[in-house]
């Protein structure tokens, strides 16, 4: 009788350590579900670089250099005779370069003589047709001014004689040769001039050569 209770009592403590081992145990004797895990995720930022905008290194007026004498060609056409006696040319400054440039101001004109020298004519700068303004010349295009001279004998020593004209828009005198268009022929030297003035540099024809 003492062998069968100890048999029965040992049977019972190890089912006791089996439930335990396997956890609590649910009303149906089923054992219970682990306890969810909480899995936190960090997720590493993402940093984007921002880079400055080029320059586009285009013609914008910003990035226009002024223009030289290299980068233009001029010509001067005479205009008809008015009352007035005076003799007007219409002066067409283009861009013959490859990139845009600034004019502002005007081109010096100067008398030459068939022996290339500059002729010493008196000269005055007036604000006509208006006040010079600032001027982006593209490659192509041109700008436009007048000037107005005297004739005067050339058997007058104070008369300038000469065959060609020449622009400069970096200084007040020389500079390379002008086209000329209606003027007599070179080997002539026909150009007279007692006294010269000369106009402001504009975008556009109207009004340059009416003064």
């Amino acid at each position: 009788m003492n062998i069968r209770l100890m048999v029965i009592g040992a049977l019972g403590i190890g089912l006791a350590l089996s439930q335990a081992a396997c956890g609590p145990v649910t009303p149906s004797g089923a054992p219970a579900p682990s306890p969810a895990k909480t899995t936190t995720t960090n997720k590493a930022k993402t940093k984007t670089k921002t880079e400055a905008p080029k320059s586009s290194g285009g013609g914008g007026s910003a990035q226009s250099k002024d223009c030289r004498n290299d980068d233009l060609a001029a010509t001067v056409t005479l205009q008809p005779a008015r009352a007035d006696g005076a003799m007007r040319g219409l002066v067409a400054v283009v861009n013959t370069g490859k990139q845009s440039c600034k004019l502002e101001g005007r081109a010096a004109i100067t008398l030459v003589n068939a022996a290339d020298e500059a002729v010493d004519v008196p000269t005055r700068e007036v604000d006509e047709p208006g006040a010079a303004v600032r001027i982006t010349l593209r490659p192509g295009t041109s700008a436009f001014e007048g000037i107005k001279w005297t004739t005067c004998d050339k058997g007058d020593e104070t008369c300038g004689v000469g065959n060609t004209l020449r622009f400069n828009v970096q200084a007040s005198t020389d500079g390379p040769p002008a086209r000329l268009d209606g003027f007599p022929a070179p080997e002539k030297s026909a150009i007279t001039m007692k006294s010269l003035q000369v106009g402001t540099l504009q975008p556009l024809t109207q009004g340059v050569v009416a003064w």
